[in-house]
């Protein structure tokens, strides 16, 4: 009996993101659709451009949501996601929607500062009828609409600018959107719930601009006997109505100068003569409220709500405050857990629309296999995590892949074969140096001067006659070149050299904080070996100006600087890339190789 191949599940996902491809053509559902923002989302967008605190958040999800990686991954029988695909065929439409590079990062920025603030995004691929669009954009509803037949999109001017028509079979268009429980095609975000305390944070920063402006119209009215007369102009009334005229004058004059001094003096007023014994009781009457106090306290409140409305960490609006260091790494691990819903939406809007269309103008089989999903490695990183994989790797638990994953790399930037034997027999030179004495160790780590050999034991020679007395005053006679003396004095002037060099690179990639408390027992031209391994051009910055005495020791030693400056660089190059700590023997047979190879 045949069996017949099982079709692989649809991907089952909860009802927190609504996706469609719009058909152009005519006699679709999307045919009566009304395009263009609905009221609230009018509202909305509005609060965006003046409330700080929404712009913030929303454009923290967006960049958020920018720094994710685009990937294609298959689909298992379970439905669930089972890592992502190796096949070139398919891998390679991951680097096809949305554009690339900036754009691309930017296409994803839009998106998701759209689906936080009217809950919903349009994707536009111009000639998306291909595996290759021309032009990918994002527009929100506002920027679509209908005249006629036709569905036509305002086109940023990266892309060319202008309006487009859109093309039934040439062009796609996408919607994603955050379905509103009660009506799923509506759409629906955070800031919908949020928009009255949004509004009561705009009421309350007019208030403050309001109170602001009562006070810069003067320091308020002074109260003074009747004999006592105020200034005024020259021909103002007296009474009353000169008294008006001068505070009208006054508030005015403060208003448009907000920098006069007389806007810190009061105004100056008369009571009758029989009240003078009743001063003490007379007060200066301002032009503000009590609700001044109030307003920051209430600011507050409805900012809290507005973190309420959007599930997000307070600290993110209101900073970290008195956290500590781990608690701050905590926020943001809370903070992706947040962004995964707007990722997912974006996802299964471009697989729907794009990835499985093409799969299938491919050949491939079986296309509801395959799904797009996000990386959100590269948001962020928690201290400890790489330290924790290093130490599971160690024992064999955990993937070399995985290991480079946690620290937020990617599996391309692992070393390959040749890298990988190059580091490890670096590590067992350093750890025995008469390996060295190998050819083929030499050649594989880049050694291509010839080591000196080992010494031979000597025979017992004739005692020679005892020297000549010195005379005290005579000055120390400099070792015999080839002569062990000489050879220790090489040795420690190479080795001054390096020490100081590291000591000046230890320095400058650690805090004097970590020196005093961190390591304040590790000698400073090892502080290197603690930090980790650094990048080649990292290294040669730490190492600018370690080389400034070299000349004299060259010269000293009777090599040429440059050749020796060659070898020192590389040396300690070495030892920071590679985060090693210095040995004094791998140093002696490096000496000792560039001695032998220098011109007698």
């Amino acid at each position: 009996m045949a069996l017949r191949r099982q079709r692989a599940p649809e991907v089952k996902r909860a009802i927190a993101a609504a996706t469609a491809t719009v058909p152009l053509g005519p006699g679709s559902a999307w045919s009566s659709w009304k395009y263009g923002n609905r009221d609230w989302q009018i509202e909305a967008w509005r609060l965006y451009d003046i409330v700080g605190e929404l712009r913030f958040l929303a454009g923290w999800i967006g960049d958020s949501v920018s720094q994710a990686r685009l990937y294609v991954t298959e689909i298992n029988d379970s439905g669930e996601e089972s890592g992502e695909v190796t096949d070139a065929k398919i891998s390679h439409l991951a680097a096809v929607p949305l554009g690339s590079g900036s754009q691309r990062d930017d296409n994803l920025r839009l998106m998701g500062i759209g689906l936080a603030v009217c809950g919903e995004s349009w994707i536009v691929g111009e000639g998306g009828g291909t595996d290759d669009p021309e032009n990918w954009f994002v527009v929100s509803p506002g920027q679509i609409r209908r005249t006629g037949a036709d569905i036509s999109v305002n086109r940023p001017m990266q892309v060319g600018g202008g309006v487009l028509t859109l093309t039934d079979g040439a062009d796609l268009l996408m919607r994603a959107w955050r379905p509103h429980p009660n009506a799923i095609e509506q759409s629906d975000s955070p800031t919908r719930s949020a928009i009255p305390p949004l509004r009561e944070i705009e009421l309350l920063t007019k208030r403050e601009f309001a109170e602001l402006e009562s006070r810069l119209t003067g320091a308020g009215v002074w109260f003074l006997p009747e004999g006592i007369d105020f200034p005024r102009g020259e021909g103002d009334p007296e009474g009353t109505t000169g008294f008006m005229a001068l505070l009208q004058r006054a508030a005015a004059a403060n208003i448009q100068d907000q920098s006069r001094a007389s806007a810190m003096v009061p105004i100056m007023a008369t009571v009758p003569d029989h009240l003078v014994e009743h001063l003490d009781k007379f007060k200066p009457t301002t032009f503000w409220s009590d609700l001044s106090d109030q307003i920051i306290p209430l600011k507050e409140k409805a900012i809290q709500r507005v973190g309420s409305a959007f599930e997000i960490p307070l600290e993110l609006l209101v900073g970290l405050g008195e956290s500590n260091h781990w608690s701050a790494w905590a926020v943001g691990e809370e903070g992706i857990k947040r962004i995964k819903p707007y990722l997912a939406t974006i996802a299964d809007t471009l697989t729907r629309g794009f990835l499985r269309p093409a799969l299938e103008r491919a050949g491939v089989q079986d296309p509801e296999r395959y799904a797009y999903a996000f990386d959100v490695a590269p948001l962020a990183v928690r201290p400890n995590r790489l330290t924790e994989a290093l130490e599971l790797s160690d024992r064999f638990m955990l993937t070399d892949e995985e290991t480079v994953k946690s620290g937020a790399f990617t599996p391309g930037q692992m070393p390959d074969e040749a890298e990988r034997l190059k580091m490890l027999l670096f590590r067992a030179v350093a750890k025995d140096p008469t390996l060295l004495s190998d050819p083929g160790v030499r050649a594989a780590i880049g050694i291509t001067a010839p080591v000196a050999p080992a010494p031979v034991a000597e025979q017992p020679a004739i005692p020679a006659p005892p020297p000549p007395p010195v005379p005290d005053n005579a000055p120390p006679a400099e070792p015999p070149p080839g002569s062990a003396a000489a050879e220790r004095l090489r040795f420690a002037l190479v080795r001054s050299q390096v020490l100081r060099a590291m000591e000046l690179a230890g320095g400058r990639l650690t805090t004097p904080g970590e020196r005093r408390q961190r390591w304040a027992t590790v000698a400073r031209y090892d502080l290197h070996s603690r930090v980790g391994p650094i990048t080649p051009d990292r290294a040669d910055k730490e190492l600018v100006g370690a080389w400034s005495q070299l000349p004299d020791v060259a010269a000293a030693m009777d090599l040429p600087a440059d050749d020796l400056r060659r070898f020192l660089h590389g040396y300690c190059t070495e030892l920071l890339t590679r985060g090693l700590a210095h040995s004094d023997d791998l140093l002696s047979y490096g000496l000792a190789a560039l001695m032998a190879g220098a011109p007698r």
